[in-house]
């Protein structure tokens, strides 16, 4: 399409938030002159946020590098000085070469699963291509954003997409935000705009969080400051909380879960002595034993409730049980599965390694992550 001597070319928005908003670039002699939405106002949260169309003042920085760089001083020093491209490559393939034959393929590590601005050629298929080529590499394990969320709904659910639609918290009474800020983190287009309409409908919003984020600030009516990489204790006192008020739904834990008289015995202390009573999750996580008590009978009563669990408090030691926590809470509760409601987990919100929609194999998962090909259609 043009306008003039505009061209506006039909695109979409590159930052690894789940939103893929669509936009429109005003393209005027070869240089972005303007970044627009696209206009659906029947579908309002499909519309770009600030930092999509602001990606004009990003890929014109004057901070932004255009060449490579060598360094000259001693590491830390931050002296550089530009090179050619044809040095450049030459340089990284005899250091490869060098690498291979003096130690071997395993000490060239590949570092790649993503993030960011991944293109088709900016990614990490064409890098494992080419050290596939030149005799393997050792690579990472799991993914670095989410590997906690993935292990725990798998070994939980035996399946990743796990989260209610946005939509659909227009159905709930209580909204727990667990280490979530999509106000900057955007977690797919539209997300914040429903959590204020479900708000607007009379749902209750809680933050539980470190720091008090924009989310916290716009959306929330209560904000549970946490000590970071501890919220599990504070999910087990809640269960604990549950059970001994005789607050769970014993017929929905009973019809559609396995194991949970293990957790029980756990959570109450019959199994290492030790009961994991709000109280003793105070001291742990430095949020009060009547905050605890109360958030967790407002769960349990407030039917349907969402317990919405962000990555990052899986990304700790033992991260995996953050979410298998919440999960068991979303279970006792009988929130699984109902509108309103939330299994937790690692929600299926964003197409994680390039699949659209539908559920992965488990089996198959890993093999994706370490051989990056065709993928199995449904």
């Amino acid at each position: 399409m043009s306008q003039g001597d505009t061209k506006v070319v039909a695109t979409t928005c590159i930052h690894d938030c789940g939103g893929r908003c669509r936009l429109k670039v005003h393209v005027k002699d070869g240089v972005v002159t303007r970044i627009e939405n696209w206009g659906d106002e029947e579908e309002p949260w499909y519309r770009g946020c600030l930092r999509g169309r602001a990606f004009r003042q990003w890929l014109y920085s004057p901070d932004r590098l255009r060449y490579p760089m060598k360094r000259v001083g001693e590491r830390g020093q931050g002296k550089f000085e530009r090179i050619s491209w044809d040095e450049a490559l030459d340089t990284t393939a005899r250091e490869l070469r060098r690498i291979i034959d003096t130690y071997g393929n395993s000490a060239i590590l590949f570092f790649g699963l993503g993030g960011g601005s991944n293109g088709a050629l900016h990614g990490r298929r064409s890098a494992y291509r080419l050290l596939n080529m030149l005799g393997g590499c050792t690579t990472t394990w799991g993914m670095i954003s989410n590997q906690g969320a993935i292990v725990s709904s798998l070994v939980t659910y035996g399946d990743m997409n796990t989260g209610n639609s946005r939509e659909d918290h227009l159905n709930s009474r209580l909204i727990i935000l667990w280490g979530w800020n999509p106000a900057d983190s955007i977690w797919d287009s539209g997300t914040s705009l429903h959590l204020a309409l479900a708000r607007e409908a009379g749902a209750r919003v809680v933050c539980v969080d470190p720091r008090f984020s924009n989310t916290a600030a716009a959306l929330s009516q209560q904000w549970i400051p946490i000590r970071p990489g501890t919220d599990t204790a504070m999910l087990i006192a809640m269960a604990y909380v549950i059970l001994k008020n005789g607050l769970e739904d014993r017929k929905f834990i009973n019809t559609y879960s396995l194991g949970f008289e293990r957790y029980e015995d756990y959570v109450l202390g019959r199994e290492d002595g030790i009961e994991k009573t709000p109280a003793w999750a105070e001291a742990i996580t430095g949020v009060p034993a009547t905050t605890i008590e109360g958030l967790a009978r407002e769960y349990a009563t407030s039917k349907p409730a969402a317990l919405l669990t962000g990555w990052a408090p899986g990304r700790t030691a033992y991260g995996e049980q953050f979410h298998r926590a919440a999960a068991a809470l979303a279970t006792m509760t009988g929130n699984v599965g109902i509108h309103g409601g939330n299994a937790t987990g690692w929600e299926g919100v964003i197409p994680a390694c390039g699949w659209s929609g539908g559920s992965p194999p488990a089996r198959t998962l890993w093999t994706w992550l370490s051989h990056p090909g065709p993928r199995p259609s449904r």
